[in-house]
Order: C-alpha cells, then structure tokens, then sequence
C-alpha cells in the first residue's frame, strides 16, 4: 500500500529535495536498464544453450518485474513534479504579490498660462 508523506523545507531547499527523491529510484533505474537489456537478449534467445529456444515464462516474468519497476520511477517522478509545480506557483504568487516601490522622480509642473 503506498501513503502520502509530507514535511516541511525551506523555501531555498525545495528543488534540492526534489532532487533527493529522484536519486531515491535509483535502484528502480538500474533495474530498468538491466531488465531492458536483459528481456531482449532473452527473447532473442541470446540467453540459452545452442538451440536458442527462448524461456517465454522467464520472459513474462521479466516483463512484469520491469512493468513494476518503470511504474515506481514514474511515481516518483508525477511526485516531484507535483513539488516542482507548487513551488513555481509559489514564486509566481510571490512575484505577483511583490509591491512595486513608486518612482522618486518628481513630478513636472505645468505652468498656467
């Protein structure tokens, strides 16, 4: 079952935790790119005796185990761009909602004729 965590930053830190949480699917990765590899070296047949009769169970399995893996990069990935897009709709608030500082220039006078 997967829960939603929560916890608080600084504002400063924000895109650096983003950045925690991708490093955190690392090992999802590598999984990846070795099952990717591996599934069609598997279904070339490259992975057995000289007959080169491919495994299809072995296979189905690999396919399934990879399913899982690519579903937990992508999870992670929807959750650090749920960060990255509240956090750039926070500094564009911030940025609208930053008085402007009047301008010193004085006013020219008009005179009356």
């Amino acid at each position: 079952m997967r829960v939603k965590l929560s916890y608080t930053v600084d504002e400063e830190d924000v895109l650096s935790e983003g950045a925690k949480l991708i490093g955190l699917c690392a090992d999802d990765m590598q999984q990846c790119i070795e099952l990717f590899k591996g599934l069609q070296d598997e279904l070339r047949g490259e992975n057995t005796a000289a007959d080169s009769v491919v495994n299809t169970p072995k296979a189905l399995d690999m396919v399934e185990e990879f399913r899982r893996a690519l579903f937990s990069v992508d999870m992670r990935l929807s959750e650090v761009m749920e960060i990255i897009q509240g956090y750039s709709a926070y500094k564009d608030q911030e940025r609208s909602t930053t008085p402007t500082i009047p301008s010193t220039a004085p006013t020219p006078v008009t005179e009356a004729e």
